[in-house]
């Protein structure tokens, strides 16, 4: 990873910084779509600089980062992202510090705490009416994810979700690609 551009989100007291979130993460979302490889692979990662698990929160800041200025150049962020100019500080494409010192994670986490989400997926998958699926669950106890998340919809389905977003730590550079949400288990990230 060698190049990286910035994005700053400006919320305001009728734009707040939830809203924003939700607004440029599906445009980043669907910029990365038009750039994955067959395979489903991007090679644009993102990274949270202002990442804050104990208050689940992800700033205000958000790190798209790659090994070439050119894959950066051909996402063309400002234009998928132009309508928000007024919420919004994009940075030119900078150069990532020499020294880097520590690297991160940043994945998707999907908690299997919500009953209902269980019975539609046993539904598609066991044929099973919804009302069984759902009573398979019943006595089960749901439980919340602790991790900050942005709120999306999908595209095709126009089912709304949460994005829970994990960061965990490396203590060694690990190269490889993202999925069309920018993150990755396997890739790291710079910390800086």
């Amino acid at each position: 990873m060698k190049h990286y551009i910035e994005l700053i989100l400006l919320p305001d007291l009728e734009t707040p910084l939830f809203f924003l979130w939700e607004k440029v993460y599906q445009q980043l979302h669907l910029s990365l779509v038009e750039k994955q490889t067959n395979d489903g692979n991007v090679s644009v990662g993102v990274a949270f600089p202002e990442y804050n698990i104990e208050k689940r929160q992800l700033g205000s800041k958000l790190r798209l980062i790659s090994s070439s200025k050119k894959e950066l150049e051909n996402l063309n962020i400002n234009q998928w992202l132009s309508r928000l100019n007024d919420y919004l500080h994009i940075t030119a494409i900078r150069e990532i510090p020499e020294k880097i010192e520590s690297y991160v994670f940043f994945n998707r986490i999907q908690p299997k705490n919500n009953n209902a989400r269980l019975a539609r997926r046993m539904v598609k998958r066991k044929g099973i009416s919804y009302e069984k699926a759902l009573l398979h669950y019943q006595s089960r106890e749901e439980s919340m994810s602790r991790l900050p998340f942005i709120k999306m919809e999908s595209q095709s389905t126009n089912n709304k979700f949460q994005l829970f977003i994990e960061k965990s730590e490396s203590d060694k550079k690990v190269t490889g690609s993202f999925n069309s949400y920018g993150l990755s288990k396997a890739t790291t990230v710079p910390w800086f």
